[in-house]
């Protein structure tokens, strides 16, 4: 499955991040962990965007390796910053929520492994100004009123900022909400740490609603949004 051509994907360590063409440049979804800058830097170069032309960076959530490295591409840019209300708080902090446990047992396991090597979830803050945009819940002009033709979701559960980009030709990006990843662990697509996993699949719905039919995760390959709906 590939997006629309107005989608470059960029994949860092275990991040997907999404570039979406706009009429003055690009709309960049999410960052990844602090460390990754140097090679978004490179993976941009090598598709012949100048990072000037990145005049907006929405942040599906909050998290060290969707946010990692955002204060730095905001110094470098001067892009505007779109994220749910819920975020600011943690972006102001510089560190990911304590609110998650692990989907299961296997999980929980991993991650204990995880942490061995990865204690802290910090990144460097990011306090967002008057020119950023703070979002209370679905909307459904912002897209629009930029030059892209979509709508952005409300959609918590893996974490009570989680917000989604629907695209009209129903391309769906959703940070961690839904995930193709690790599943050996028998996650499934479900985030494998969750705040309310109900809200997880109330927000799968609500993709669907929307009129997603490809799901480009944050982890993993995309898939088809019928396996959401299954």
């Amino acid at each position: 499955m590939t997006a629309s051509p107005t989608v470059r994907a960029l994949k860092l360590g275990v991040t997907w991040c999404y570039l979406i063409r706009c009429p003055d440049g690009y709309l960049l979804i999410d960052t990844s962990y602090p460390n990754r800058f140097s090679q978004f830097l490179r993976s941009i170069a090598a598709l012949g965007i100048d990072i000037q032309k990145i005049r907006y960076l929405l942040l599906t959530h909050h998290h060290d390796d969707h946010a990692g490295f955002a204060a730095e591409l905001v110094e470098k840019t001067g892009c505007r910053v779109i994220a749910h209300r819920n975020a600011v708080e943690a972006l102001t902090i510089g560190e990911s929520e304590d609110t998650m446990r692990p989907v299961n047992r296997r999980v929980q396991f991993l991650f204990a492994l995880f942490t061995l090597f990865h204690r802290r979830f910090r990144f460097p803050p990011l306090v967002l100004g008057e020119n950023d945009i703070v979002l209370p819940g679905d909307d459904f002009d912002l897209l629009r009123g930029i030059g892209i033709n979509g709508r952005i979701a409300y959609t918590p559960g893996h974490t009570r900022d989680s917000i989604s980009v629907i695209l009209s030709d129903g391309s769906a990006f959703v940070g961690d909400v839904a995930m193709n990843f690790l599943r050996q662990t028998g996650i499934g697509h479900r985030p494998i740490f969750v705040e309310d996993i109900q809200a997880v699949y109330t927000s799968w719905q609500r993709l669907i609603e929307f009129g997603a039919k490809v799901i480009y995760p944050s982890h993993g390959k995309p898939f088809s949004a019928r396996e959401l709906a299954r």
